[in-house]
């Protein structure tokens, strides 16, 4: 999960999808965040420990840390939160594109059915699917410096998304 600062949205989608794949009792999938702008040790912002509190998941212990390209090259899946963040992953390290998606992206991918239970014949699919036109609405809106209705918005488009992977790579809830 990748956003600016990882302070915000991509430590939310990770909590997030942590906990969607535990609920799930699917395990064999490793999650993790960073930030194309971010510092080493940096909290998430309150507003966001504020609302993930509310819906029982612990940010707490979240501290920040920038994109790292040994990482993006090994990752099997890249959800980046915008388009900016997905161009300036695609600098870093270029055969990343071809496992980065939005995660608002997932919400209207058109995937086909996959027969395999296997996480890898699952995730495959998932990036052969076909995405929807690039448009400005598929970025997901910074909540940054926002009161906190702005990252109860963030937090239900991250969890939207954050289903559908679940769905699409360990099968429906």
């Amino acid at each position: 999960m990748v956003c600016t600062g990882n302070i915000c949205r991509s430590p939310m989608a990770e909590a997030m999808l942590r906990d969607e794949l535990g609920r799930r009792g699917c395990e064999d999938i490793e999650v993790a965040s960073a930030g194309t702008w971010a510092g080493f040790g940096n909290p998430a912002q309150p507003e966001a420990l504020e609302v993930f509190r509310g819906r029982g998941i612990d940010l707490d212990d979240h501290r920040s840390r920038p994109v790292d390209p040994q990482e993006l090259g090994e990752a099997d899946l890249v959800v980046a939160m915008t388009s900016v963040h997905a161009r300036e992953l695609r600098q870093v390290a270029e055969d990343v594109g071809t496992k980065m998606i939005l995660m608002k992206e997932l919400v209207e991918m058109e995937v086909e059915e996959c027969p395999s239970s296997e996480i890898p014949a699952r995730l495959r699919t998932l990036l052969q699917g076909k995405r929807p036109e690039p448009r400005r609405a598929l970025d997901l809106d910074d909540p940054m410096g926002l009161p906190v209705f702005a990252y109860e918005r963030a937090a239900g488009e991250i969890e939207t998304g954050v289903r559908r992977l679940a769905d699409l790579l360990c099968g429906g809830s």
